[in-house]
């Protein structure tokens, strides 16, 4: 999508620039999602302060068809309605065992005009997406969406200029487990995850490697509060490895990508 409209946003970025005053952000903008009651949010989290026109923001989320979950129409309030209209681009899509969905937005109005200024390192909802059913949803720039037939890795313009970050939070369960965070993923092998018990119970840490070898474990008896850790993952191959979490009863399993 982005490439093969990509002399339309040059051309669309030079007249944005060249009609509004804009702080341009030199810094990459990030992107996320996370679990809230029964939807998905869609976050940004920009690297620099800014006010001006987030010109286009595509993004693309994978989750097992098998699961039989669905996403819902997507949903925008306030201000990101005015600054970045999305909706999604094309039906689902079918590869192997997964589905994907690839949304597309552009924008033509400065954030400062919708009443907002962005602030560096702070998370912005862009949009919310009702979802039915139990699956893992995954942001993804995957061998699939970096198909030039598909073109649907993540991107994001401002002001027509490419300020692409990275996927700081992109895999979440709809099975009520929203307070797991896995910063960065993808990353270099080295990463924090965090996440919440609610009440007191015995809690199981396993990070699994794609052979489903335990590379850490940590349990720990009548916890209740942030569990929180910091991993280093340099010393053992780079690939897929699999957070997983038993909390009582409840166990729910995280994609850990390291690169």
């Amino acid at each position: 999508m982005k490439r093969s409209l990509s002399s339309t946003l040059i051309a669309f970025g030079l007249l944005t620039l060249g009609t509004t005053s804009t702080t341009l952000a030199q810094t990459p903008v990030d992107i996320g999602i996370q679990y809230n009651g029964d939807q998905l949010e869609v976050m940004l989290r920009p690297g620099a302060d800014f006010n001006g026109i987030l010109s286009a923001v595509v993004f693309t989320i994978r989750w097992d068809r098998s699961s039989g979950a669905t996403l819902g129409d997507l949903q925008q309030e306030g201000s990101p309605a005015q600054y970045i209209p999305v909706q999604r681009s094309g039906a689902i899509r079918e590869q192997g065992t997964s589905n994907y969905q690839v949304f597309a937005g552009f924008g033509t109005t400065p954030i400062s005009t919708a009443g907002g200024t962005w602030t560096s390192g702070k998370e912005y909802v862009i949009a919310t997406i009702p979802v039915t059913g139990n699956a893992e949803f995954e942001l993804v720039n995957d061998a699939w969406t970096n198909e030039v037939t598909n073109n649907a890795d993540f991107y994001l313009s401002l002001g027509g200029a490419d300020r692409t970050g990275n996927i700081y939070k992109g895999v979440v369960s709809a099975e009520g487990d929203g307070s797991v965070t896995i910063q960065p993923n993808p990353n270099n092998g080295i990463f924090t995850f965090s996440f919440d018990v609610s009440k007191a119970q015995d809690v199981t840490v396993e990070v699994m490697n794609a052979l489903g070898q335990a590379v850490f474990t940590d349990v720990v008896r009548e916890f209740s509060g942030t569990y929180r850790r910091e991993m280093d993952l340099t010393a053992a191959s780079s690939g897929v490895y699999y957070l997983k979490i038993k909390r009582g009863e409840q166990t729910t399993t995280h994609k850990v990508v390291y690169r």
